[in-house]
């Protein structure tokens, strides 16, 4: 995910704030990943050749941000996630979404990602809107993503990830090291939405990282420009995708 920076101004963090719709442009065209994997989808304010117009739902650093959609798009989508939360309710035709951040949470928890999840998890719900009366949330956070990371999905990771020529696999790295030196899963998770017949439907696809290795020489084609490195063993990253694509509102 590429979104233009600023998008949202000063906003006070540890909090949620509501924001109007934000019409938008994204665009899956051009370059991949490094290794001809990873879809990039880039958001932007004007149209391109290639882009469909869509809905887009900025994150806010340690903080929540709310909108509620309608008819004037197809799509939705909203910032990569990688420990967040996205929580939707309200009528079909007009829902509502929050996406809650708390990166200070789980990366300052002392612990395991059991630990840190749970740090994290409880600082975003304090910032998630309650649904009106009648109506139920659904989300998608953290947990769905340590869910996805099983043995199952990381050996199909690896054996379906193509690589370009020029171009070899070091390892599918799902391992980061946390602040405080704790191994946790290193993943995100892209949360999109469509609207058919008026009637809106929300998914994610969780995935992990790919760390690469460049032969001496080669140029790798970027979707950010042209890097002519000249050494060997230079890491590189790109993404492989953890199982399906799950639907998980409504």
């Amino acid at each position: 995910m590429v979104e233009p920076p600023g998008l949202l101004g000063a906003l006070a963090i540890n909090q949620n704030h509501v924001i109007p719709p934000m019409p938008m442009h994204a665009d899956f065209g051009g370059a991949g990943g490094v290794m001809a994997n990873t879809a990039v989808c880039r958001i932007s304010a004007a149209p391109t050749a290639t882009s469909i117009p869509c809905y887009f739902l900025p994150y806010l650093p340690n903080g929540a941000t709310t909108m509620t959609i309608g008819g004037g798009a197809q799509y939705f989508f909203t910032s990569m996630m990688t420990g967040c939360t996205a929580q939707v309710f309200g009528p079909a035709a007009t829902p509502t979404i929050t996406h809650s951040n708390a990166a200070a949470a789980f990366n300052n928890a002392v612990g395991d990602l059991a630990a840190a999840t749970l740090a994290g998890q409880n600082a975003i719900n304090n910032m998630l809107p309650a649904p009106p009366m009648g109506q139920i949330a659904t989300s998608v956070s953290r947990l769905t993503m340590n869910n996805a990371y099983t043995p199952a999905n990381m050996a199909a990771g690896r054996a379906a990830y193509p690589v370009l020529p020029n171009y070899h696999i070091k390892e599918v790295d799902a391992t980061m090291v946390a602040t405080r030196g704790v191994n946790r899963p290193e993943l995100g998770m892209f949360t999109f939405g469509f609207s058919t017949a008026g009637n809106w439907a929300f998914y994610a696809a969780v995935s992990t990282s790919v760390t690469g290795r460049q032969k001496k020489g080669h140029t790798w084609a970027s979707p950010f420009g042209r890097m002519n490195f000249g050494v060997t063993n230079r890491a590189l990253a790109d993404g492989v995708v953890l199982g399906p694509s799950a639907r998980f509102w409504p």
